[in-house]
């Protein structure tokens, strides 16, 4: 099989779904959806792209996955996943490598195939995720933790009294004692989100040199990834969609 010169990437997220066309070895367009949105109008959505055939995906959530099949069972497009085991890309150090999210997956093979390892990913998104991607091991592992919004939305869950709030990002305000419930909410993560993901970088930068490597990349993506940027890191927001182009491109080359 030849490789195609254009198809559809998606990345199907717990708070928005993605999709963009890879053409020519670059994204040419995109359009983002509001992933319970994409769950019940999916096929209305992917009517913008009728004129590509083939389609490549990650998914972490199954609603939508499931909606992403349903619309397209019968149809002729070819709809092709992503996850740690059908990848032949990246090398996976990794007792359960499907545990791995495919979006994890996909960052890790971007960044393994174009950028100077060993390579720290930070992925700020509904969780923040931080994966270690090394020259010899390919995915070394990494760490999870909320993202800033979920921190804000357990706080409302799971106490009496705590509103649910939409974070505002009020940093030109630069207040850290809060006057108000919200304001006090707000800036408990403007002020002590940024330093918990340079603390867990930290971490995770001494635990290589006790290996004896030291991290050569640092790559933040994700919708939240401008609100706390670490100094010295790459702001990449279609890192997903380029390792799911690559991914699937090497599968074609294979076949």
């Amino acid at each position: 099989m030849s490789i195609t010169k254009s198809f559809l990437c998606l990345d199907l997220g717990n708070t928005t779904c993605r999709g963009a066309v890879w053409s020519d070895d670059q994204i040419i367009e995109q359009n983002v959806i509001a992933t319970n949105d994409f769950i019940s109008n999916c096929n209305e959505w992917l009517n913008q792209w009728l004129h590509l055939r083939e389609i490549t995906y990650c998914s972490v959530v199954p609603n939508a996955e499931h909606a992403l099949t349903s619309s397209l069972y019968g149809s002729d497009r070819i709809l092709a996943s992503l996850t740690a085991i059908n990848q032949s890309i990246l090398p996976i150090q990794y007792p359960n490598p499907q545990e791995i999210g495919p979006d994890r997956i996909a960052n890790s093979i971007a960044v393994y195939k174009k950028y100077d390892l060993p390579a720290l990913v930070i992925d700020l998104g509904t969780a923040t995720t931080f994966d270690v991607i090394t020259k010899d091991g390919g995915y070394e592992g990494g760490v999870i933790i909320p993202g800033p919004q979920g921190m804000l939305d357990y706080l409302a869950n799971q106490t009496a009294l705590l509103p649910q709030i939409k974070l505002a990002h009020r940093r030109n305000s630069n207040y850290a004692i809060g006057n108000s419930t919200v304001m006090a909410m707000e800036s408990g993560i403007n002020h002590g989100y940024l330093p918990m993901i340079e603390g867990i970088k930290e971490a995770i930068c001494t635990e290589l040199s006790d290996t004896g490597k030291s991290l050569k990349t640092i790559i933040q993506t994700g919708g939240e990834s401008v609100n706390f940027p670490i100094d010295d890191a790459y702001q990449l927001s279609n890192l997903t969609m380029e390792g799911l182009a690559l991914s699937y491109q090497n599968k074609e080359g294979d076949s």
